[in-house]
């Protein structure tokens, strides 16, 4: 099976076929975004409003067109709703052409219409259907071989020929013209090949020979129809050489088109064709832009087409000379063109260099991200990433400087790259003085809180949280509001207030939604279990859980992780307090909850903990790292890279007595080994000494079974550095030696 990588922009599609694969600040797939804010994209039913000003805070995480839709109205250059519109945003994408719907649905890339257009001349000829690909391949990165205007012209042809008479003759001149056109397009697709194998010659399908009393317009189309056939087919040199044929054939209704075919037949060639030398490729490139030029005063694809060579030739100064484009012209139906091009430039272009473009939009654009991971596979915190971060902090004070009248602009990033203690006192209070009225300002609001937070003045940053939440709320979208309360979740001064910013709706960047509707119902984000987790004691575990605002699904999580630290902690007071809640619903291990209440202060107790936790894997610790990352009975964290996470400040409600607490019972936690390796030598301990209790063979038999399924993500001890091979070795045997004959040890038939 074939494997592809689609290019970014379909319109440069044979043109930047030959690049590395974008990196994803532009768009691309493979992160997975917050519920509640998402860090890429503008929820489409407030998209509007983010592109008319309303810009909430914006994230450097967010893929680079809603950071040029910012830029505009951060410049006064808001986009209407019509312009928006005429942008055809899908995601990351700009035009209607622009993603894998365009590349693989015949709907979409003019395939179907040709066909539906075909078929009525294909009945009346006897032809059969056919089928059509449009995509090529050059070592497993597609491109779009053949495009819609292709399908369209050869649609008008087809009906232009069919006029040209009926019966006889003009209908035999009408099947062939149109078998030939078949033939053109079966070189569209890829002929089939095997990933990792060499990918084989293509073998040119060519239209038939016309007889010599062929009319002379089925001659000339049948010329235009061998070369485009070459064309598809990657045979570029002999498609040019006949595309120039064309050209100069003054009878010709394809002279035009043969000029500017032969000027793409260089540029395909020198962009598909592998092994080619770099001096070569650009000699072609430059014949081609000298032939387009020429076209180019009454041809206008020619003049698009310029374009993009400009940008393979030199693409650095076709960013910049996109760039300024964009920030100086009105908006016009160039932009969208001029917009997707840009974007797919910028791809290619290192942190560094966009940083440092002379050019305010790129430079802007690239200063905003400069810690944003460009690939799900970076951290935020690598030697590039934070070399690109001083960079930007550098280039920004600069630019800040020298351009009051501005001030905002190139603040914005500033805050948004600062870490505590970075910023001046003359910087903050120049963020501070920007008015509510201007599209960066909840931008720059929502960072002076967060660094607040930081640098210890949290009481402050929460006065202002309230007062920027009261003022600006009904106008927030989803993303901003719960950008905000995320902020107010550290900054809350009481358990009341943190569990007021706990509840979160989610952010509807799937589908559009008023920004008024009814929150769901007690959801929350991450942020609120990792605090909770961390940073609450056993004592402030019980207020929270005890208070009315505590939302309703995170009470069973909550007793259940309790009781799990009561059992490790040997803390029966706040174990059985917990007992009848826990067992509610655990109707096969209900007799052990009662076990442990029953049993004596002290040893029994810790065996009856034991028996609870071996026959109930779900209750788990639930401890959190200092990267905020779950390392739950001593077992690596799933789901999220180390670079995704992020430590968090504890919440300001929270007293140093309890934070003291809090660490001190974290201390344990973290260094909990494997969940069988806590509960094996109580238990092995009791089973040597062959009790006469139904409980000890079902014991040993769930602890080898847990030894065979822990941890799925691995451990942070090497193997050799384990005890659970060994625990799980001397269960299997004392289960074999002292109960042969129970169900539990006939179930068991290996150890780990």
């Amino acid at each position: 099976m074939k494997r592809h990588r689609i290019l970014s922009s379909i319109a440069a599609a044979a043109l930047f076929a030959a690049l590395p694969q974008p990196a994803l600040s532009s768009g691309g797939d493979g992160f997975s975004a917050n519920r509640f804010a998402s860090e890429y994209q503008v929820a489409p039913g407030v998209l509007a409003q983010f592109a008319g000003g309303n810009l909430g805070v914006l994230p450097g995480t967010y893929w680079r067109v809603y950071h040029y839709l910012a830029y505009q109205a951060a410049k006064g250059r808001a986009l209407t709703p019509q312009q928006l519109a005429a942008l055809e945003l899908d995601r990351w994408h700009v035009g209607k052409t622009s993603g894998w719907d365009y590349s693989y649905e015949a709907e979409k890339n003019g395939s179907g219409a040709w066909l539906k257009e075909r078929a009525v001349y294909a009945k009346q000829w006897g032809l059969a259907d056919v089928k059509l690909d449009v995509m090529g391949d050059v070592e497993h990165a597609s491109y779009v071989n053949c495009h819609e205007d292709a399908f369209k012209q050869a649609a008008l042809t087809m009906k232009a020929r069919a006029q040209l008479g009926a019966g006889g003759k003009a209908d035999q001149w009408h099947k062939a013209w149109l078998q030939g056109q078949d033939a053109v397009f079966a070189n569209c697709e890829e002929p089939p090949y095997q990933y990792g194998s060499p990918q084989p010659k293509r073998v040119v399908q060519l239209p038939s020979a016309v007889p010599a009393n062929a009319p002379d317009w089925l001659k000339a189309d049948q010329a235009y129809q061998t070369a485009a056939a070459h064309f598809y087919a990657r045979n570029f040199d002999l498609a040019r050489k006949q595309f120039l044929a064309v050209a100069q054939d003054a009878k010709s209704p394809w002279r035009t088109l043969g000029s500017y075919l032969a000027a793409r037949s260089l540029i395909r060639s020198a962009t598909l064709e592998q092994g080619g030398k770099a001096p070569d490729r650009a000699a072609k490139l430059a014949l081609a832009r000298k032939e387009l030029d020429a076209l180019a005063p009454s041809y206008a694809p020619a003049k698009q087409m310029i374009s993009l060579v400009d940008a393979r030739l030199d693409p650095v100064a076709r960013i910049a000379v996109l760039a300024r484009r964009l920030e100086q012209e009105p908006f016009s139906a160039e932009t969208p063109r001029l917009l997707s091009d840009y974007l797919v430039l910028l791809d290619q272009q290192p942190r560094s260099a966009m940083i440092a473009a002379q050019e305010p939009l790129t430079a802007w654009i690239g200063s905003m991200q400069a810690e944003a991971p460009l690939d799900v596979f970076e951290s935020a915190n690598s030697k590039e990433v934070q070399q690109a971060r001083a960079q930007a902090l550098q280039d920004l004070r600069a630019r800040w400087l020298k351009q009051k009248d501005d001030g905002a602009l190139w603040l914005a990033p500033l805050l948004t790259l600062a870490h505590a203690g970075e910023l001046t006192e003359a910087e903050k209070k120049a963020a501070a003085a920007v008015p509510a009225r201007h599209p960066l300002y909840l931008t720059l609001q929502y960072n002076l809180a967060r660094l607040a937070i930081a640098e210890k003045q949290a009481a402050q940053a929460d006065k202002d949280i309230d007062r920027l939440m009261a003022s600006h709320g009904k106008a927030m979208s989803v993303a901003t509001t719960n950008r905000y309360l995320a902020l107010k979740l550290f900054s809350a001064g009481t358990l009341d207030d943190f569990l007021k910013a706990a509840p979160r709706k989610p952010d509807p960047v799937e589908a559009g939604e008023a920004i008024d509707a009814a929150p769901a119902e007690g959801e929350t984000d991450e942020d609120f279990g990792r605090s909770v987790y961390r940073y609450f004691p056993t004592a402030e575990l019980r207020a929270l859980l005890a208070h009315p605002r505590l939302p309703k699904q995170w009470r069973k999580p909550l007793e259940e992780t309790m009781l799990a630290r009561a059992l490790i902690f040997n803390d029966e007071a706040t174990a059985l307090a917990l007992l009848d809640k826990v067992a509610q619903g655990r109707k096969t291990t209900e007799h052990l909850y009662a076990r442990y209440r029953k049993a004596a202060s002290g040893a029994e107790r810790q065996l009856a903990g034991a028996l609870i936790l071996v026959n109930t894997p779900e209750l788990n610790p639930s401890v959190i790292d200092a990267q905020g990352l779950s390392r739950n009975w001593g077992c690596r964290s799933g789901g999220m890279e180390e670079s995704q996470a992020m430590p968090q400040q504890p919440p300001r409600h929270l007293g140093p007595e309890q934070l003291a607490d809090a660490g001190k019972e974290q201390q344990v936690l973290l260094k909990l080994p494997l969940r069988t390796e806590f509960i094996a030598p109580a238990l092995l301990a009791w089973a040597k000494l062959k009790p006469n209790d139904d409980e000890a063979p079902k014991a040993l038999h769930f602890l080898v079974a847990s030894t065979r399924m822990e941890c799925p993500y691995g451990t942070d001890k090497e193997e050799k550095d384990q005890l659970r091979a060994q625990y799980s070795k001397e269960a299997f045997n004392l289960l074999k030696k002292n109960y042969p004959n129970s169900k539990w040890a006939q179930q068991t038939k290996y150890f780990f």
